[in-house]
């Protein structure tokens, strides 16, 4: 079961690439810290619920 947790969340590196690397990490930290872009922080990293980041961009105006 805790591999469900896993099988939808995505690196930073991952997320990068998935934005076709038009964005910088700097960018994506703003992101997270003043527009609520969905995440979770697991043993200090960041990691990114695909499809709810996926939703998430498509709503907001950044």
């Amino acid at each position: 079961m805790g591999e469900l947790l896993f099988d939808n969340l995505i690196t930073m590196d991952q997320l990068l690439a998935l934005l076709k690397h038009q964005y910088k990490k700097r960018t994506v930290y703003k992101w997270v810290q003043q527009c609520g872009m969905p995440h979770k922080r697991i043993r200090g990293r960041l990691w990114f619920p695909k499809g709810e980041v996926i939703q998430w961009l498509e709503r907001s105006s950044v």
